[in-house]
């Protein structure tokens, strides 16, 4: 993913794998300006091939923070509503990290 994200451009990369018979959630990557700041599984487990965070440490302990203050992980949550707390998450998170559209 780095090529993509040269040029102080914010990337991030989602892969599901719904075909594997079993609800997956997503792994997320999220690289900026060449480099790899976070990837991980936005269920927050082991329960998809990647085990734990790689990154720049304190990237994956903001975005982590913010995960567990959206109330994840919730082993009682539907998968889908895991998705999509942990993409609003993501989103917001993001925003934040990227400079606003010049007018």
């Amino acid at each position: 993913m780095d090529p993509v994200s040269r040029g102080d451009v914010h990337a991030c990369l989602l892969e599901y794998q719904e075909e594997n018979g079993k609800p997956v959630p997503p792994q997320f990557d999220y690289a900026h300006d060449g480099r790899l700041l976070t990837a991980f599984n936005l269920h927050l487990d082991g329960s998809w091939g990647y085990e734990g965070v790689t990154s720049d440490p304190a990237t994956a302990a903001r975005l982590q923070d913010l995960l567990t203050a959206a109330g994840l992980p919730d082993p009682e949550l539907d998968h889908r509503e895991v998705h999509r707390t942990a993409l609003g998450v993501v989103e917001r998170f993001l925003a934040s990290r990227s400079p606003s559209p010049r007018s």
